[in-house]
């Protein structure tokens, strides 16, 4: 194959002032949203908050105009199989500020599943016992663990829209609709660009979130594709469509995984890691291991940006790119939901509904990587493009 296959569109610069605005939006959006109650079954934990409708920021809404917010009352659950880091409240603002637009959502239940199948389910059947009737769920607690409740959910009446993992099951079935990244795409970009910089040889080391997850089982899948087209490339570690190297996303794991594989491996030349923070984490092992930072490609996160900047003015600059954090699809996903549970009409997307994101940051491709020390660690700034550049990406 080509060094390079032809990248996805570049996504654009980010707006400060715009993640200032959106940032104090979501705060009176979210109504309190990390505080939880117990909801219909003990092991869902919930969180339920009027929505007063017609707010969110104009010029970071996903568009659509107001055509998918129909005049039927709508009662929204929101669940995150996750739901515990940065990247999960992050999604949960961006979804709640969207709904905030629209006058007929008159509740939301929020379940966060804390990536244990059962709770991801009985979360489900609590929001529908409670008479959710539009339903935005990322369905990344296990191996297609949602697939039954969000069946049953769709056979009560309930629009259901999975976005950000792979749900499984069938659409019109299973669930309404599905938003969402091209995953495989996306580990075919990553692992091109980093041995693109290895030189087309050398060891690569792919780590992923939690177990069976379809999100890091996708990319897996794009990774292998791609290693495969290059002989002279090594794995550092077997992976598969179901096995990785875990992280379970979580800084300090992935920091812990990373120091113990550098032990085994004292040869590693590049590096891919689906989630911002936790390759952020890995990066600092091999700082810390005293070892030369290998190209690197992930999710953009400030805080990994920041970590290259520091690199870079000590002299020690790695290779570094990122592509959306894609916490903004969560907008279609909620205009998809809410059109068919108030009667609105929906915005075509493209790809139905799953599309290529492009590249965001290329330290070696004039797309410096953005660092705001004063921004929080955990801040995207994909989340702050205009409502035009995010209609580009998704909408027909």
């Amino acid at each position: 194959m080509s060094a390079r296959r032809k990248r996805g569109r570049v996504l654009g610069p980010a707006l400060v002032a715009i993640g200032l605005l959106l940032a104090a939006l979501a705060l009176s959006a979210c109504g309190g949203g990390d505080d939880t109650t117990s909801g219909a079954t003990e092991s869902a934990s919930t969180t339920e908050s009027e929505s007063s409708g017609g707010g969110g920021s104009e010029t970071a809404s996903s568009g659509g105009g107001e055509a998918w917010c129909g005049e039927d009352g709508v009662t929204l659950g929101i669940q995150d199989g996750g739901g515990l880091n940065a990247w999960s409240k992050e999604s949960l603002k961006q979804v709640q500020l969207e709904a905030a637009k629209c006058p007929a959502v008159e509740k939301e239940i929020v379940v966060n599943a804390g990536f244990e199948p059962q709770k991801a389910v009985s979360g489900l059947q609590s929001m529908v016992a409670q008479g959710a009737n539009a339903i935005v769920i990322i369905p990344d607690s296990g191996v297609c663990a949602e697939v039954p409740a969000m069946r049953q959910a769709t056979q009560h009446g309930a629009a259901v829209v999975a976005w950000a993992a792979d749900p499984c099951g069938t659409e019109g079935t299973d669930w309404n609709k599905y938003v969402d990244w091209d995953t495989v795409a996306a580990g075919r970009e990553w692992a091109e660009w980093v041995i693109e910089q290895m030189g087309g040889k050398g060891q690569l080391l792919y780590e992923g979130g939690p177990a069976g997850n379809t999100v890091s089982s996708n990319t897996a899948k794009g990774v292998l594709e791609v290693v495969e087209e290059n002989p002279g490339v090594e794995l550092v570690e077997p992976i598969s469509e179901e096995q990785w190297p875990v992280t379970n996303w979580d800084p300090a794991e992935a920091k812990k995984l990373t120091a113990s594989l550098i032990a085994k491996h004292p040869q590693i030349d590049g590096m891919v890691n689906d989630y911002g923070a936790t390759a952020q984490a890995a990066i600092q092992a091999f700082q810390a291991a005293g070892k030369k930072v290998p190209p690197t490609a992930s999710t953009e996160a400030n805080a990994l940006a920041c970590t290259w900047k520091e690199a870079k003015d000590k002299g020690e600059e790695f290779p570094l790119l990122t592509i959306s954090s894609r916490n903004w699809l969560g907008r279609y996903a909620v205009q998809q939901a809410v059109a068919e549970a108030s009667g609105g009409e929906p915005p075509a997307l493209k790809g139905n509904g799953v599309f290529s994101l492009g590249i965001w940051e290329d330290s070696v491709g004039g797309q410096e990587p953005k660092c705001d020390e004063a921004a929080s660690p955990e801040a995207y700034f994909s989340n702050e493009m205009p409502e035009a550049e995010m209609n580009k990406i998704a909408l027909e």
